[in-house]
């Protein structure tokens, strides 16, 4: 048999070396057995048909046989094949290995070799022999396992005498892993020294891509070959199929007959790689393929592959599963699916991922096909109402095996209504999750579905009221929609609870919109219908009065009606009216701090009706948090949490939320709240303090809506961050709304405006301007929350080198302020930065003067945060002795009262006062004094600012006092570069030639100069 190489075959070289090894024994009279096996589609027969050209090259007779299941009842069907198609014995010429046995011709013969005579078996033996009298033979017989089965038992009657005779025996037969019943092999009783089995393994990759292009051409892109060997797992049969369909999309034959080039590839080019979609190749033979390669293992393997790729549709199919969760077990839901036995099922998945077909190297997920196109082409052809019909089965499956929720909710998303009974119920349990764990458009997807179900009006109210609630924080086009569903919602309601509930979101929907004159119009209509019930009467009046924050006027007519009742029954006024009455007096400048504790401490011991409850824990969390009482702030919060019914945009809700975050900031805690609403980048920890720092507060509890600190699962439609590379500063499309989902979200101003002052102090100025930027346009720009934003800005611009920009924010946001008749600095202390940038702009007039009026205001209220910033302001604008004496005394009142937040920049202006001075060694202690607490807070913009001073006092500075990447040694500069632009530390070890734990000491330190608590943090710190 010749041993030229095939042009026709790939990576099948060792199989054809053995094969013509074994010919060559035929040839000697020493006859053997050759099995080729393998899977629907690996080439056998391709194979067997390359062994054949080759023996009849070198002379072999060979005789054929195709067996086919059409054939398989037919009596020796196959074994006539043979000596129907072979030729006829002719010549003088006998091949020796036949001639001792010449004589002994016939049923004598046969009948020694444990045949019958006179039989259709001897029969074929003589045929045997007599065709292999002058040449040796090869039988050449496909697909065995197909054969009838008289042709299979005097086959393998042959196979127990080939040894002895001049041929050699090659038989093709299926061997894969099915899902019903296994069949009979060939060569199950015989010896290795008679019979070799050959098993066809797919295609390895390099083939694959070389074949591919073989096929396509040398301009093949390497994308799209790689993709190639990746969508057929190197299958011969789909490999072929696919580079046809490739072909005739590059304008070549491929048996196409012309057709179309792909979508958006010009004709005569190839893609970079494959499409998704089976539509988008013109042609069908892949598709045919592997509608081919499914049936080889049986219709229930069918079944249950279509089922695979079904589940991939399910929303959480990508997503990562929580810590802890068990490894998923796809084999009971397809077993049920599929009617397939479980064992079975499992070899044939093993099967599928051997031949890599399939994917299922994680196991938190659904197995996954190789490629997107071969799970289309899985689905190809199959019934309409499939889809639907299989994520039912699943659903019901699911749910009664007692599985999550959130799984089940996945499969009737994909499901028509009416579901069964149960589920509406799973349907909004899962919402609740979704909500629960910030993921507003999962649950709203969820909740529309429930909206789909057969539901009492009584049902469909509440449903509406809470899907309309979480369809307005998804944006304008969503907002609509949630406005309609909320109206609806109102109407549905019957219950007075309900009512109020529903009619308060909406209102609170409205003035979060601008339109705060509807809301008003809503709630007064509410109170209206509710005049007679009192409890019900208060609980409206204490929400129209914080939707009317959302606009000065109407904030100031709410006031002046609870005023007059105030003055006409003041034993009749309800706690929330009180506490309301608290607030506006307390920022107009008429109450002090310890009379604010007071009321404070009454109205907390003093009855309120459930519905009112909520909203007085709000003004009294507010009132604390103003007067320094942080810790009862705090406490306030998580019960106002526990107790609140509304919707995640009330304002209530959204006041508990600003109390939370100022209240960080006011401890210093910046790291802490930008990790409440993720704001630190993809791959970093969360929730570590700096050195020295106070640990976040306790998380808040469970609420209909979660707010930030709460842990969070995976999304369905955001895969939880995986270890990132940190991120460099990033470019202007990397600061838009997109990276700040979760706080926009919110709808808050005040919330940003916290969240802005954190990247400021932690000196991530280019991260804190896309955040200001990123705020809606159409946010309500009345609301005192604007007021806060307009505050935070004005601090921006002016860390940010931009004095005259910060000041028109500045003075913005206190003649807003002053419109609101808001005046103590309690809220936004917005004179002592404007005076901040009077002085750079060289303006000590103006400054001065707003520093003395926010000290009349300050000393009013009383606490030593509020006096000792104006004192500090005062102090800087004043200068001179009577500056340093100002600048001492809110050293003194800030460190007794341990307010590190306000103490570190009273300390630096109190150093340089110093130094201007002449006294040198006390301004560089002060000043000292002042980098190391900032250092403790995490606070790199006002540690670099004491460094900056010290600098300027002529102070030597030691590395561990620099700020910025000149405190670094080479050493550590190298390593901390290495570790900004994504290395790990095993990494820069390697590069470096250093132990993993050099590294690690050299970043720890490196961390602490730079006043880092994490890789991201580097390039911006470096940059400083």
């Amino acid at each position: 048999m010749s041993t030229a190489t095939s042009t026709r075959l790939v990576d099948r070289e060792p199989q054809l070396r053995l094969i013509a090894d074994r010919a060559a024994g035929a040839r000697r009279g020493t006859g053997h057995v050759l099995l080729l096996t393998g899977a629907v589609g690996t080439g056998r027969t391709a194979l067997l048909a390359e062994a054949a050209r080759r023996a009849a090259a070198d002379g072999t007779t060979v005789l054929r046989a195709r067996c086919s299941a059409e054939e398989a009842t037919t009596p020796y069907a196959a074994a006539r094949q043979l000596f129907d198609t072979g030729p006829t014995p002719a010549g003088p010429y006998v091949h020796t290995a036949w001639a001792p046995r010449t004589a002994a011709a016939g049923p004598a013969e046969a009948a020694a070799g444990g045949i019958e005579p006179d039989t259709a078996e001897s029969t074929l033996w003589s045929l045997l022999r007599l065709h292999g009298t002058h040449h040796p033979l090869l039988l050449a017989i496909d697909d065995i396992h197909l054969a009838d089965e008289p042709s299979r038992r005097w086959l393998r009657q042959v196979a127990r005498r080939i040894d002895r005779l001049p041929a050699l025996l090659i038989a093709t037969e299926r061997r894969q892993a099915t899902l019903t019943g296994g069949t009979d092999r060939f060569a199950r009783d015989l010896p290795p020294e008679l019979a070799t089995t050959l098993r066809l393994a797919p295609l390895g990759t390099p083939a694959a891509v070389l074949l591919a292009g073989q096929r396509l051409g040398p301009g093949t892109p390497p994308g799209l070959a790689a993709d190639c060997a990746r969508a057929t797992g190197g299958n011969p049969l789909l490999l072929t199929a696919l580079l046809t369909d490739l072909a005739a999309a590059d304008g070549g034959d491929g048996g196409g007959g012309g057709a179309a080039a792909l979508p958006a590839t010009p004709a005569g080019t190839l893609p970079p790689a494959l499409p998704e979609q089976c539509g988008a190749l013109p042609g069908g033979a892949f598709a045919e393929a592997v509608e081919t390669w499914l049936h080889g293992a049986g219709e229930r393997a069918v079944t249950a592959a279509r089922v695979l790729a079904r589940m991939r549709e399910h929303p959480a199919a990508d997503a990562t599963p929580a810590p802890g969760t068990p490894p998923l077990d796809p084999v009971p839901l397809l077993a049920h699916l599929a009617a397939a036995d479980p064992g079975r099922l499992t070899g044939w998945l093993a099967d599928l991922t051997a031949h890599h077909h399939l994917d299922t190297s994680d196991a938190g997920h659904w197995p996954r096909f190789a490629h997107p196109l071969l799970a289309d082409a899985v689905l190809t052809g199959h019934a309409p109402g499939h889809r639907a019909d299989v994520h039912l089965a699943a659903a019901e499956h699911l749910h009664h095996a007692g599985a999550p929720d959130e799984l089940v909710a996945g499969h009737l998303l994909l499901t028509p209504a009416p579901a069964p009974h149960w589920a509406a119920d799973t349907l909004r349990r899962a919402a609740r999750g979704a909500a629960d764990t910030d993921r507003p458009a999962d649950a709203v997807a969820l909740l529309r579905r429930v909206l789909a179900e057969p539901l009492s009006d009584r049902r469909r109210g509440l449903l509406l009221s809470e899907l309309g609630s979480l369809e307005v924080t998804l944006g304008p086009a969503e907002r609509t929609i949630g406005l309609r569903h909320l109206a609806e919602a109102v109407h549905l309601q019957q219950t007075d609870e309900g009512v109020f509930r529903a009619a308060g979101t909406l209102g609170a929907v409205l003035a979060t919109r601008g339109d705060t004159a509807a809301a008003i119009e809503l709630m007064d209509e509410l109170a209206h219908r509710f005049a007679d019930q009192e409890d019900v009467l208060h609980a409206v009046q204490a929400a129209t009065a914080q939707i009317a924050a959302h606009d000065g006027r109407s904030w100031l007519q709410v006031v002046e009606g609870v005023q007059r009742l105030a003055a006409r029954t003041p034993h009749r006024l309800a706690p929330p009216a009180y506490a309301l009455l608290t607030e506006f007096d307390a920022t107009s400048g008429l109450l002090a701090a310890t009379e604010v504790g007071e009321r404070v401490r009454e109205l907390e011991a003093s009855p309120v009706d459930p519905l009112c409850r909520s909203y007085l824990l709000v003004s009294l969390a507010t009132l604390s948090q103003w007067a320094d009482l942080l810790d009862e702030a705090d406490e306030l919060v998580v019960r106002g949490l526990s107790f609140f019914r509304g919707g995640p945009l009330d304002p209530g809700y959204q006041c508990l939320l600003s109390v939370r975050a100022e209240t960080r900031i006011m401890r210093g805690e910046y790291q802490a709240l930008l990790d409440d609403y993720a704001l630190t980048a993809p791959g970093s920890s969360a929730g570590t303090a700096p050195t020295g720092q106070a640990a976040s507060r306790p998380p808040l509890p469970p609420t209909p809506w979660a707010p930030p600190g709460l842990p969070r699962l995976p999304t369905w439609s955001t895969p939880a961050a995986t270890e990132a590379a940190p991120e460099p500063r990033p470019a202007a499309d990397d600061t838009g709304p997109g990276r700040y989902a979760e706080l926009l979200g919110q709808q808050n101003a005040h919330l940003v405006a916290q969240a802005v002052i954190a990247l400021v102090e932690t000196g991530r100025l280019w991260q804190a301007h896309g955040l200001a930027r990123a705020v809606a346009a159409d946010r309500a720009r009345d609301s005192w929350e604007w007021n806060e934003y307009l505050y935070s800005r004005g601090l921006l611009r002016l860390a940010s080198g931009e004095p005259a920009d910060a000041l028109a924010d500045l003075l913005e946001c206190g003649r807003r302020q002053s419109e609101r008749q808001v005046r103590s600095p309690i809220v936004t202390p917005w004179r002592s930065a404007a005076a901040e940038c009077h002085l750079q702009l060289g303006e000590p007039g103006p400054a001065v003067a707003l520093a003395e009026e926010e000290l009349r205001l300050a000393r009013i209220w009383g606490t030593a945060r509020t006096v000792g910033r104006a004192l500090r302001t005062l102090a800087a604008a004043t200068g001179g002795r009577h500056g340093l004496d100002l600048a001492a005394e809110a050293v003194l009142l800030l460190r007794t009262a341990e307010i590190d937040t306000e103490l570190v920049p009273a300390l630096i202006t109190y150093g340089r006062l110093l130094g201007d001075g002449g006294r040198r060694g006390a301004a560089r202690r002060a000043l000292r004094e002042a980098a190391g607490r900032a250092e403790r807070l995490g606070a790199v913009r006002q540690r670099a600012a004491a460094l900056e001073a010290l600098r300027v006092s002529g102070a030597r500075i030691g590395r561990g006092d620099h700020a910025g990447a000149e405190a670094l040694t080479d050493s550590e500069l190298r390593i901390c570069r290495l570790a900004a632009a994504g290395h790990s530390n095993a990494e820069i070890a390697a590069m470096l030639h250093l132990a993993v734990r050099t590294v690690e000491t050299h970043l720890t330190n490196s961390f602490r100069k730079l006043g880092v608590r994490r890789r991201l943090e580097l390039s911006g710190a470096l940059e400083t």
